[in-house]
C-alpha cells in the first residue's frame, strides 16, 4: 500500500529532516551551489542536446575527451534536475537545497520501509521503535552530512540511496515486482553496481510467498522478468550513454578523470578495480579512526575516511539479526555482494567524513537492524544511536566548516 497509516507523521519527518539539513548548511555558510556540483550544468547540457559541459566553473572530477569536459558519473541526479533547470535555469537551481530535499525524502522512505516491515509482521517494533531507527538513518549516519553538500560525489550518493530505499519499500508494501525493479534500475543510473542488492528483493518476495513457492517456477519466472527487465533497460541506457560520450560502451571516463594526483598512481597501475585495494579499503571501512592535527592541536576526522562503527556504532547490533531467516540471509547476501566492488575500488571515497560508500549498504543494513531489534529498540541500541548522532553532528560541523573547507579546496585542486 502506497499511503502509510502514519502518512502525516512521515510528512512531518520529512519537514523536520529538511530543516535540520538546511540549518546545518546555513549555520556554516554553505548555502550556494558549489562549483563542482556539475549535475546542474549537465542537466542544462541535456536540455540543449549536449552530453558535455561548456566552460564549467571547475574541472575537478571531470573527464576531458576530444576537446570537451564530461561528467564521468552516471547521470541520475542530472535527470532528476532536468525539470527544475528547464523551469528556473541553471542559475536558479540550488544543488545544496536539492540535496537536502532528496536527503529528507530518503529519511521519509526509510521510515515507511520500517513501518512496512512492521505491518507485514516481519518485525514486532512499535512506532516509537521505528522512529529510533529512522533517527539512526537520518542523523546517526553519514547520510546527514552527505545530504548537505550539493557537490557531484554526494548528489550521486544521495539520489542513488533514494531509489535503493524505494526498491525495498515497494517490494515489501506493494509486492509489485515491476515497481521494485524500476526503482532499483533508477538507482543503477546513479551507481550501477547497486544492482547487486537484487538478492534482498528476491528474499522479500520469498518471504511473502513462503518456502513452498519455490516449486511454482512460472510465478518466479514472471517475477524475474518484471524485476530484471527494467534493470536490463538501465544497463542498455548506460552502455549507450558511454558510447555516445567516449566511443566505448564500457568506458565511464574514470581512468582519465581529472582527480587529485595522489589518487592517480594506483589507478594507472592497477586500474579502477583490483584486489590490491582490498586491505586498505577494509581498514578504512572497519578500523580507521580520527587523527591528531598537530598544527591545530586537536583531534580531527581522517580525510580519507573512518570506520562505520565510529560514525554509526549501532551497526554492531547487526550480529543479532536472526529471524525471519529468509530476509536475514537475503540482506546479508546483498551486503556481501555490494562489498565486492566497494572493497576492490581504487579509492575509499576520499575527501569525506566517515565512509560515504556505506550508504550503498545502509538500506539493506536498516532491514537487518530492524530484525536485530526483535520486539523493541532497547536502551543499548538507543545509546548507540545517540552516539552516532553525536559523531555525525561533529562530522557535519567539521566537513562544512569554512576553515576546513579551505584545506579541502587545496587538497582537491
Amino acid at each position: 500500500m502506497f499511503i502509510s497509516r502514519h502518512f502525516r507523521l512521515a510528512v512531518l519527518i520529512g519537514i523536520l529532516t529538511f530543516g535540520i539539513y538546511m540549518s546545518s548548511a546555513l549555520l556554516l555558510y554553505r548555502v550556494t551551489s558549489p562549483p563542482d556540483a556539475h549535475f546542474d550544468r549537465l542537466a542544462e547540457s541535456f536540455l540543449h542536446g549536449r552530453l558535455f559541459l561548456i566552460n564549467p566553473p571547475a574541472t575537478v572530477d571531470l573527464t576531458f575527451y576530444h576537446g570537451h569536459w564530461y561528467v564521468p558519473f552516471p547521470p541520475l541526479p542530472a535527470l532528476l534536475l532536468l525539470p527544475f533547470v528547464a523551469v528556473f535555469g541553471v542559475a536558479g537551481v540550488n544543488t545544496v537545497i536539492f540535496g537536502a530535499v532528496m536527503g529528507a525524502i530518503n529519511v521519509v522512505i526509510a521510515f515507511l520501509l520500517l513501518e512496512a516491515l512492521a505491518q507485514q509482521c516481519w518485525t514486532q517494533l512499535s512506532l516509537a521503535d521505528n522512529l529510533w531507527l529512522t533517527l539512526l538513518f537520518g542523523l546517526g549516519s553519514v547520510h546527514w552530512y552527505v545530504s548537505t553538500l550539493g557537490s557531484v560525489w554526494f548528489l550521486a550518493q544521495i539520489c542513488t540511496t533514494t531509489f535503493l530505499l524505494a526498491a525495498i519499500w515497494l517490494a515489501i508494501s506493494t509486492r509489485k515486482a515491476y515497481l521494485a525493479g524500476l526503482a532499483l534500475a533508477l538507482a543503477m543510473l546513479g551507481r550501477p553496481h547497486v544492482a547487486l542488492m537484487l538478492p534482498l528483493l528476491m528474499a522479500i518476495e520469498l518471504q511473502h510467498r513462503g518456502w513452498g513457492a519455490w516449486s511454482d517456477w512460472r510465478k518466479w519466472l514472471g517475477w524475474g522478468i518484471a524485476t530484471i527487465a527494467p534493470m536490463g533497460l538501465a544497463v542498455l541506457f548506460l552502455l549507450s550513454y558511454n558510447y555516445a560520450r567516449f566511443d566505448n560502451p564500457l568506458d565511464f571516463g574514470y581512468l582519465t578523470q581529472n582527480v587529485n594526483p595522489s589518487l592517480t598512481a594506483d589507478l594507472q597501475t592497477y586500474g579502477q578495480f583490483h584486489s590490491f585495494y582490498i586491505p586498505h579499503n577494509l581498514w578504512v571501512m572497519l578500523l580507521a579512526g580520527p587523527v591528531w592535527d598537530a598544527e591545530r592541536r586537536m583531534i580531527v576526522p581522517s580525510l580519507e575516511g573512518m570506520s562505520i562503527l565510529f560514525t554509526t556504532p549501532a551497526l554492531i547490533m547487526l550480529a543479532w539479526a536472526r529471524q525471519p531467516r529468509t530476509l536475514v540471509v537475503g540482506a546479508w547476501v546483498a551486503v556481501g555482494l555490494l562489498l565486492i566492488p566497494l572493497m576492490s575500488y581504487y579509492n575509499t571515497g576520499w575527501w569525506q567524513f566517515g565512509y560515504r560508500f556505506s550508504l550503498d549498504l545502509l538500506p539493506s543494513a536498516l532491514v537487518l537492524l530492524a530484525l536485530a531489534a526483535k520486539t523493541r529498540v532497547g536502551w543499548p541500541m538507543r545509546v548507540l544511536i545517540l552516539l552516532g548522532v553525536v559523531s555525525n553532528a561533529w562530522g557535519t560541523w567539521w566537513f562544512l566548516n569554512p576553515r576546513f573547507f579551505e584545506v579541502v579546496v587545496f587538497l582537491g585542486s
